[in-house]
């Protein structure tokens, strides 16, 4: 492999660091609304679905608000390298909170509370940290990395919903002569995951020095003496945003706007399709019942399974007299896929002709297409977008346009929560039938506008 191919070994530290937090955080998510509805005689907390997914969506909303201040801080004190083991000691500390706290909402904010911290620290900072390994005018092998990146956290997100399973319906469980679930092991989910982020955190710490070296090891915007003319920070850090900068910026503006909504509806796979799957999914297969998070470890082995081909894809059709398809267009498609899912489960729920107390069962291939079609239009729109946004950010706030990526999830996780909620209410196909509508119209937007954003994005100024 050649120099202009190979990636620095610094890409080792990120994707194993990220592996493993992505591993903890899907293992939690992808049981955390159970968790919260399972009746306390289960070792849940007995709360309704309205109200599990109301502090699931805030949690999640203010966890991702808080990246923004967390890139500040990382930008002009920390530095990524110090921030990362931060964040994962902190996310250690949050997932103990939540394994010795009392059964109450009391308690479980008290955990939710230091994940919200630690979240400040670690995934805007290790995505800013992808594109730091990079030149700035390295595009192609930025966008390989960020493949590759987004890869790495979804062998995590396989493994977690898979071992959570596990232990929650299996090993720490309390299961009946008759193979009923008397009460679940959820507790020691957060203790496994407590362990592995400390992990992380002596990970991150031994092995920076030597395969990071001084990249990330101080906050970018530190100011130096002007006598020390070993450095340019002073010169490259400080300078007004040019127009171009201007233009990129608000190309991400507007962009943010439509990841806030394809995240919304990618997100009621940790609250709406929990329960769906739960209740009216027949997830019988050859005489075994499949648990509820392994369905979502399907849409990490998808993502691992079509990321390099999607890869292979654009650069087959950057290769052509058309050339790749431009940024807005793919983030159209995706939304039209994501909304598509929805139609599907849709459809799905229709095939029990109304029975909906659980007596009658849709087919689990309803869920697989639907997640088939999630994933890759989530692969139209996370790793491009992800790789965008460090392109198009001037250096000196780096981190903290990484910060504001993840902030999208802020606004999607509120909006996600209350459509979750309403799900009890309103019904499964009302919901899902709003969602698949504003999708689709909002793609077409998006596809309209194409042209306009790639003159804002300039991207071709860095081959320059």
């Amino acid at each position: 492999m050649s120099e202009k191919t190979k990636h620095p070994i610094g890409l080792w530290l990120v994707n194993i660091s990220i592996a493993l937090q992505s591993y903890c955080g899907y293992a939690f998510s992808s049981v955390f609304i159970l968790f919260l509805t399972a009746d306390v005689s289960a070792n849940g907390l007995g709360l309704s679905v309205a109200k599990a997914s109301s502090i699931i969506g805030l949690y999640t909303a203010v966890n991702y608000m808080g990246s923004i201040l967390g890139g500040w801080i990382t930008d002009n004190y920390l530095g990524i390298q110090k921030s990362l083991v931060l964040g994962s000691v902190l996310t250690g500390l949050g997932y103990l909170t939540l394994f010795f706290m009392k059964p109450s909402i009391g308690g479980i904010w008290m955990g939710l509370c230091v994940l919200i911290l630690a979240g400040m620290f670690f995934k805007g900072q290790i995505s800013n940290l992808v594109g730091s390994l990079y030149e700035q005018d390295d595009l192609t092998r930025k966008d390989a990395a960020y493949a590759l990146f987004y890869m790495a956290i979804n062998i995590g997100s396989f493994f977690g919903p898979i071992f959570s399973g596990l232990i929650a319906d299996k090993w720490f469980a309390e299961i009946s002569a008759t193979g009923e679930i008397l009460s679940y092991g959820y507790r020691y989910i957060f203790l496994m995951s407590a362990i592995v982020m400390f992990f992380v955190a002596v990970f991150i710490a031994v092995m920076s020095p030597k395969w990071l070296g001084e990249i990330g090891k101080y906050p970018v915007n530190k100011k130096v003496k002007k006598s020390d003319k070993s450095s340019e920070h002073e010169h490259i850090e400080h300078q007004p945003l040019t127009k171009t900068e201007k233009n990129r910026i608000v190309a991400m503006a507007v962009l943010f706007v439509f990841v806030v909504l394809f995240w919304a509806a990618w997100f009621q796979t940790q609250t709406s399709f929990s329960i769906l799957m739960n209740d009216l999914v027949d997830r019988n297969v050859g005489g075994f019942t499949v648990p509820v998070p392994w369905l979502v470890s399907f849409n990490a082995i998808l993502c691992v399974t079509f990321s390099p081909i999607l890869a292979k894809l654009w650069l087959k059709l950057e290769n052509t007299k058309r050339g790749d398809l431009p940024i807005p267009t793919k983030m159209a498609l995706g939304m039209l896929l994501t909304a598509s899912a929805f139609i599907v489960l849709i459809v799905g729920v229709k095939s029990l002709g109304g029975v909906l107390d659980g007596s009658a069962k849709m087919s689990l291939a309803f869920v697989l297409l639907a997640y088939f079609l999630l994933t890759i239009g989530e692969l139209c729109i996370s790793p491009i977008g992800m790789a965008m946004f460090n392109k198009l950010a001037p250096v000196r706030y780096g981190s903290l346009a990484m910060g504001a990526w993840y902030l999208s999830n802020f606004f999607a996780n509120l909006l996600s929560g209350k459509l979750a909620g309403l799900t009890s209410t309103m019904g499964y196909n009302q919901i899902f039938g709003t969602i698949s509508a504003v999708l689709i119209v909002f793609a077409l937007m998006l596809f309209i506008l194409r042209k306009k954003l790639v003159q804002l994005m300039a991207l071709d100024e860095f081959k320059k």
